[in-house]
């Protein structure tokens, strides 16, 4: 990939990946509901930091993901940035682009390294559903007397332009391209399983740090890939359209809690330092179509990303597609032309849990983990609004 700015003509700074990790992804009111996005976003931090062998007063900028950010304070990102020790002149930004929030923490890092704007920055993605609020609207009366909201669905789960949950959008696409039932659950079945191996096999060991929520049990796993009964899968009713609806509760992803960080450094702090980079980052890709063609934008993302930094699909060893349904993953592999093996390898979002802001930097973390040396991984995450953004990395 040419690094050289086609307009100025200028070098722009290689940028490295020298840390990436996760907490273990929490069910709805269950594991982790004790813990706040701060203090998610704290954990991972700190550790990103233990396991980069840098010291916070390194870190020029904290750039966090997160969606539902009503009531949890000021700015998470400047809010995770202090108290994970990293000094106050170092400045933090709090990014929400739905679902592709972390992704976006990554890609704003990788430009502001390219430029030479900053050395190391903090990429990270936050979120606890379990503590979304509800609102009130404060109407004409400045009083309570209006109808609570659900911030978590307001602002993180219905589309804003029909008004539907994100799942109705998806059952159009399902329609359009003809995404049976069993399709969706089969698909749904092998993310388990490709998470209940890669649990029993030790290796997302590498990836997750252990979380410990106030006077809860220490977290070492993620939650939901252990809850699967393949016998209740196809009983299931629908979720959205009563009846003649296809999504479910079982091949759809859950609504969770959890965090994930990279440290992002250039060359020139990498030399400086002596770090050990795991990956390079080779470039990056956005994508928009209508609000309610969400599940469609991933592979617009992909197709744009591969041109951009000129290789093909095949010159690329591992996928990672966020599985907000299990559909999203289909329509990717069918628009791509891939096999499925190279896709979600450990399993997905159906399996692990979607917690929607940290979503785009966990699958990031995870096809880091799942790449051998030399290797070149591209991840990509639908958001809300019908967009996508795309990465690409290399490990070292």
């Amino acid at each position: 990939m040419d690094n050289k700015n086609s307009e100025t003509g200028r070098q722009l700074e290689d940028v490295y990946i020298i840390s990436a990790v996760r907490t273990p992804i929490g069910g709805y009111r269950k594991m982790l509901k004790k813990c706040s996005p701060m203090y998610l976003g704290v954990v991972v931090a700190k550790e990103a930091i233990r396991k980069a062998g840098i010291y916070p007063s390194h870190i020029d900028e904290t750039m966090v993901g997160c969606v539902l950010t009503s009531c949890h304070g000021q700015n998470i990102a400047r809010q995770i940035s202090i108290n994970a020790g990293i000094p106050v002149t170092s400045p933090s930004v709090t990014i929400n682009k739905v679902c592709s929030s972390s992704m976006k923490a990554i890609i704003m890092a990788t430009q502001a390294i390219h430029l030479g704007d900053r050395d190391v920055v903090l990429a990270a993605g936050t979120e606890s559903m379990s503590n979304a609020y509800y609102g009130v609207p404060r109407g004409d009366n400045d009083d309570m007397s209006n109808p609570f909201v659900d911030s978590m669905f307001e602002d993180g789960l219905n589309d804003a332009f029909t008004k539907s949950k994100m799942g109705v959008c998806a059952e159009k696409t399902v329609s359009e391209y003809s995404i049976s039932r069993k399709e969706q659950d089969e698909y749904a079945l092998e993310s388990y399983r490709r998470a209940q191996y890669t649990w029993k096999e030790g290796l997302f060991d590498e990836e997750v740090v252990p979380v410990k929520c106030s006077d809860s049990d220490e977290v070492f796993q993620d939650e939901e890939y252990k809850r699967l009964d393949p016998l209740k899968v196809p009983r299931l009713k629908p979720a959205f359209i009563p009846d003649t609806g296809t999504i479910t509760a079982a091949n759809a992803s859950t609504i969770s809690d959890g965090a994930a960080a990279l440290l992002i450094a250039s060359s020139k702090f990498i030399a400086h330092r002596g770090c050990q980079p795991i990956a390079q980052v080779l470039g990056y890709a956005e994508a928009a179509l209508e609000p309610v063609e969400f599940s469609r934008a991933p592979s617009v993302a992909a197709k744009k990303l591969l041109s951009k930094i000129g290789i093909s699909a095949e010159e690329v060893s591992l996928w990672e597609v966020n599985e907000a349904f299990a559909m999203t993953a289909i329509v990717f592999l069918r628009d791509m032309g891939l096999d499925s093996s190279r896709v979600n390898v450990r399993g997905g979002s159906v399996a692990l849990g979607h917690p929607i802001g940290a979503s785009g930097a966990r699958i990031v973390v995870t096809l880091l983990h799942a790449l051998q040396v030399n290797q070149i991984g591209i991840a990509t995450i639908c958001n809300g609004g019908g967009e996508s953004t795309a990465v690409a990395v290399k490990r070292l």
